[in-house]
């Protein structure tokens, strides 16, 4: 699977969807085709974007508080952070065989 850029605090971070991150994805918020439903038709919450981006930047070397992070990314606006999220979805249940 290829990799996921997101960016937070001007750095560019590269994210995997391996198994360790969908599990702990599964384990938190649900199973991984549901998520991506509900993120291609706009029905999540802020606190599940807000704990997808912190799971993904703890893969990604970079833990962060999450209400540091939930703050920081209101104030970013939460567009780029669901788009992130979609591409990642997408990536890591995809309708290839």
């Amino acid at each position: 699977m290829n990799g996921i850029e997101l960016t937070y605090a001007e750095r560019c971070f590269v994210v995997h969807p391996d198994m360790r991150l969908v599990a702990e994805i599964e384990e938190e918020l649900g199973g991984m085709p549901a998520l991506k439903q509900k993120f291609a038709t706009g029905r999540w919450t802020v606190t599940e974007l807000v704990a997808l981006v912190q799971m993904f930047l703890q893969q990604a070397g970079r833990p962060v508080d999450f209400i540091e992070l939930g703050d920081r990314m209101l104030k970013d606006g939460l567009l780029r952070y669901v788009r992130t999220v979609q591409n990642f979805l997408q990536e890591a249940v995809s309708d290839r065989p």
